[in-house]
């Protein structure tokens, strides 16, 4: 009998295999595919169909709007902290301006005297003070050196206040020898340049390091007392007391511009000397009409020697009060000598000068440009004498002298501003000497 499968498998005694049957293989294949046609031409679970490729496009759309809400969040949390921090900065601005004040005041002047070319000079310098603590505070006056300077502190200290009649100041300090020189701005002046015995006697503008105090003092209800003590480098013995030719020649016997004390001041530099120099003001003021001030000054001014350099001043301001006619006049005079031992150029110097000021307004100027829109201007009219004298060898008789008289008017629209027009007289061998000159200039402070 023969076997079912015996057409498609045969072995040779030999133990050998025969080729396939490819025909059994088709059948095979096709019985396969008429029971499992789905499992064989179904879609991979990864290739979506086009139902699902649409399904995915708005699955991406929705990721997109979710990544836009969060930039949004983000961006409002952002804008948030930026208004935190502006707030902050705000709050930290208005402290500053609570604490720190910055101001200037500055001076351009024209001047045209007789033997010399015409020129424009000036100053400006920068203000800031301010308060560390309720009872501490910081005031700077730089002079930023324009024109022709190199910029320096005139005054640049720290005040520590204790009590109405005892506080503390150090650092760069203003020098308290005159009234000139403790009041020198140039927009509360009423005349463009200083008297002579503020330029050639007491060396103004005065400043130097070191410490002080000072107070206040109700001696009753009509009098009041102020005192200002300070122990400073002090002055050095680089004064100058050189004549710049003889009388006739180009110069006209002019002495340089250094002459006097000013070429001995330190310049903020280290003291010369061992020694520190001893300088203070003091006042009394009567019925708010009267006040006069008292200034002494020593110290040493080289080194290697005990030979010092000894000032005195006495100042005094009348302000008529209660006599209408009297109001607006100011009368105010002032007086220096120092003597500089073991010096013979020079061996001492002194000056006064005496000024009387008027201020009025004539109110048929409201209605023009000079007074249209300004609450309060005024016109002041200015004398002033004032006489100088430097003894010296650098001199053939002995003495350089100079003698001025000048008469001026300033415009103020308001305090803070002025515009001052004045002309001097002027004889002797200090300062501009015997020529005279006109004078006009423009100040303001803020």
């Amino acid at each position: 009998m023969r076997r079912p499968w015996s057409w498609s498998y045969r072995s040779t005694q030999a133990g050998t295999r025969s080729a396939p049957d490819w025909r059994a293989i088709a059948v095979v294949a096709l019985f396969v595919c008429l029971l499992a046609p789905n499992a064989l031409f179904a879609q991979p679970a990864n290739q979506p169909a086009g139902i699902h490729k649409e399904d995915t496009f708005e699955q991406l759309k929705e990721q997109l709007r979710q990544i836009e809400e969060q930039h949004q969040k983000e961006l409002a949390d952002l804008k948030e902290r930026l208004g935190l921090v502006e707030k902050r900065q705000s709050g930290l601005s208005d402290e500053l301006a609570q604490h720190i004040k910055v101001g200037a005041y500055s001076a351009v002047v024209f001047e045209n005297f007789k033997d010399r070319k015409t020129s424009y000079d000036g100053r400006f310098e920068l203000l800031i003070s301010g308060n560390i603590h309720d009872r501490i505070r910081i005031y700077n006056e730089i002079d930023l050196g324009i024109p022709g300077r190199s910029a320096s502190a005139e005054q640049a200290y720290v005040d520590l206040l204790l009590t109405q009649a005892f506080n503390v100041r150090a650092g760069v300090l203003l020098t308290p020898f005159g009234k000139f020189n403790l009041d020198h701005f140039d927009p509360r002046r009423d005349l463009s340049r200083p008297p002579s015995v503020a330029r050639l006697v007491t060396p103004s503008t005065w400043s130097d390091l070191g410490v002080g105090a000072f107070g206040f003092l109700p001696v009753s209800d009509n009098i009041k007392a102020t005192y200002d003590i300070q122990v400073i480098n002090g002055l050095t013995d680089a004064f100058t007391a050189a004549v710049q030719g003889t009388a006739g020649s180009s110069t006209g016997g002019i002495v340089s511009p250094g002459i006097g004390l000013r070429d001995a001041r330190t310049d903020l530099k280290p003291d010369n000397n061992g020694d520190k120099a001893v300088v203070g003001r003091g006042t009394f003021k009567f019925y708010d009409q009267y006040e006069v001030g008292f200034s002494g000054y020593r110290g040493e001014y080289k080194a290697g020697s005990r030979d010092p350099i000894v000032g005195m001043a006495f100042d005094a301001e009348f302000r008529p009060r209660n006599v209408s006619i009297l109001e607006d006049f100011v009368l105010r005079s002032e007086f220096a000598r120092f003597v500089v031992h073991g010096s013979t150029a020079p061996s001492s110097l002194w000056g006064h000068y005496t000024q009387l000021t008027y201020r009025f307004w004539p109110t048929f100027l409201n209605s023009t440009v000079l007074g249209r829109h300004f609450n309060n201007p005024t016109f002041t009219l200015v004398g002033l004498y004032g006489y100088s004298k430097i003894n010296t060898t650098a001199s053939a008789t002995g003495s350089l002298i100079s003698e001025q008289y000048i008469i001026g008017l300033n415009y103020r629209p308001v305090e803070d501003y002025v515009v001052k027009v004045e002309y001097q007289f002027n004889q002797g061998q200090l300062g501009p000497g015997s020529s005279d000159g006109f004078l006009t200039s423009v100040a303001w402070i803020f």
